[in-house]
């Protein structure tokens, strides 16, 4: 006697193998994101080229309208100051160009503002890069902006170490020889610090004033990077340096190392070249080779005339809206540029 074996019908046959293959995929993912976060999957999938030993990489990566810099030291450190505005396309292409260097560990951040387009990003990177110490803002008031907020709380969350920025903390290696610093704000114990004035009274103008002001020098190149300093910041900065002058005195001094304003050769044009953060003596003072505007095509104040009006006066700026990432390799006592579109 025959039995025929019973067939399962094709619908169910059909939901069972669509069910099997949904659970690989739901697991697949799972097990993908302890790995790699599978919202920003795509940033990972890029070749990494790492920066040589005894070379200096700044790169400005292309953050819309925000600003973030990579700074690669010839002792194989990295430095990260700010990470965008959070929106999602930026932090993904900021993810994306800091695997694509290689980098795993950030071993200085650096938070210039507490204005979104600076430290909108830096919560979801803190998420997937981990960093050694943090300089940030003396802001009294961390839920000055939410973008601030959620940073800070990014940072306590993590246990990251942090301190203040203001002039004559930074780091510096004798070895290799370099040495970055902060020109501004002064310190913030000090009632006349541009931090005491966003501190006690949190207009634009104030908070602008007390961003962070970046110095670099490195194999006989120098880089400024303003974040959003307005024209009263710029001015009360070349004043302290006068007033260094004077006095005999060097600039920013840490332990035998100063800066010299004039030796600058690469600029960041302030709050994108807003028309209210430029300021004629102090591109008159450093006369740059370079400057290099952050800012997306999508806002239409920026740049100003008056701000390109003063850069021009003494080269021709790089804008990322344009030339997209610009990195600046510098070696054997020159530097080169270099972009990311042609």
């Amino acid at each position: 006697m025959n039995v025929r074996k019973s067939k399962l019908p094709k619908r169910i046959t059909a939901l069972i193998i669509t069910a099997a293959i949904c659970i690989v995929l739901t697991a697949a993912i799972l097990i993908t994101n302890v790995f790699v976060p599978v919202r920003y999957l795509t940033a990972y999938f890029v070749r990494a080229r790492k920066n040589a030993e005894g070379v200096l990489r700044v790169s400005y990566a292309d953050a819309g309208f925000g600003d973030c810099i990579l700074i690669e030291l010839p002792d194989g450190k990295n430095v990260l100051i700010d990470g965008g505005d959070g929106a999602y396309p930026n932090t993904l292409h900021i993810l994306k160009f800091l695997n694509s260097r290689g980098v795993k560990n950030i071993d200085y951040l650096i938070c210039s503002s507490v204005k979104d387009e600076h430290c909108g990003g830096l919560a979801e990177i803190l998420k997937y890069k981990k960093v050694g110490y943090a300089y940030i803002p003396y802001c009294l008031n961390t839920r000055i902006t939410a973008e601030y907020n959620s940073f800070v709380s990014a940072l306590n969350a993590r246990g990251v170490s942090y301190g203040y920025a203001c002039v004559g903390e930074g780091v510096y290696d004798d070895g290799y020889g370099y040495y970055l610093t902060f020109l501004s704000p002064s310190n913030y114990r000090s009632e006349q610090s541009e931090y005491a004035g966003m501190n006690s009274e949190p207009t634009t103008a104030n908070i602008e004033n007390a961003s962070v002001v970046t110095w670099l020098q490195y194999d006989g190149t120098a880089f400024a990077f303003t974040s959003d300093i307005g024209a009263q910041g710029l001015k009360n900065i070349l004043d302290r340096y006068s007033a260094s002058a004077e006095l005999g005195q060097p600039f920013c001094d840490k332990d035998g190392h100063s800066v010299k304003l004039e030796d600058c050769k690469i600029v960041t044009a302030p709050c994108h070249a807003g028309k209210n953060n430029t300021y004629a003596p102090w591109y008159d003072l450093i006369k740059p080779e370079q400057a290099v505007i952050s800012v997306g095509k999508s806002f239409a104040d920026y740049p100003s005339a008056q701000a390109l009006s003063d850069i021009c006066n003494y080269c021709q700026p790089h804008y990322t809206m344009y030339d997209g990432d610009i990195t600046v390799t510098v070696s054997g006592g020159g530097y080169k540029i270099t972009t990311s579109k042609k």
